[in-house]
């Protein structure tokens, strides 16, 4: 597993780092929420342990801009579940955004199972989209074309996401800038398309399968030849 552990108290970090990686994981740390989410972007984790100690606006805030900026949010445990006046819960009395939590007595051994059990339930509701040769898996942030890997970007696999979704639809540009830049898009569209002439690039240099048409004046639309029309 590759795991996330954003905790400011050092000593109790690489306690469970150490633990984790002696059993087989791969650990990553940060000391705050903000630090957290840029390595959300960045890299892929299965899951994240967060300190419970996160005042409630910190908890409140983390929560809401990991499920606004990550398509498919990873799973997170929270350490030593403090006061309900203290963190808000959701309708089954856990704080709200976390996906289960553990009391201040946790053990490293139990710790670990309820990684495993929240990265077992997220590979069970795993999502695929298929467009054609395409398939991505949205959990995994994995995309294939005809047996080949494609490597992109957040953002390239964000836009490819919602082409692949409307196929053999159109997705207007707004939509595309809503979705990447959370309703605050830059000044000029120049920054889109870019992101959409390397997208191009990445697809038509992997297969000769899809690729991007712009719809002038509109938005994109994943184009797809078929392997019978290449004949």
């Amino acid at each position: 597993m590759h795991v996330l552990i954003i905790e400011d108290n050092d000593a109790l970090a690489v306690r469970i780092g150490t633990y984790l990686e002696e059993a087989g994981d791969e650990p990553d740390f940060a000391y705050d929420g903000r630090l957290g989410l840029r390595l959300c972007e960045i890299n892929q984790y299965d899951a994240i342990v967060l300190d419970a100690r996160l005042s409630r606006a910190r908890c409140i805030d983390f929560y809401r801009d990991l499920h606004a900026r990550l398509d498919n949010p990873v799973p997170i445990l929270q350490l030593g579940r403090g006061r309900t006046d203290e963190h808000p819960t959701s309708h089954d009395g856990l704080p709200a955004g976390a996906d289960e939590c553990l009391d201040a007595s946790f053990s490293l051994h139990e710790l670990r199972r309820s990684l495993q059990t929240l990265v077992r339930r997220r590979r069970a509701r795993s999502r695929e989209v298929v467009a054609g040769p395409l398939r991505m898996d949205v959990d995994q942030r994995m995309v294939h074309c005809e047996s080949r890997s494609v490597e992109l970007s957040p953002i390239g696999f964000r836009i490819l996401e919602m082409l692949a979704r409307a196929f053999p639809g159109m997705v207007t540009r707004d939509e595309i800038e809503h979705r990447v830049w959370q309703g605050d898009p830059p000044r000029s569209d120049a920054a889109l398309r870019g992101h959409i002439h390397r997208l191009r690039q990445i697809l038509e240099s992997t297969t000769s399968g899809p690729t991007i048409r712009t719809v002038p004046g509109a938005g994109y639309k994943l184009s797809i030849e078929m392997e019978n029309e290449r004949k």
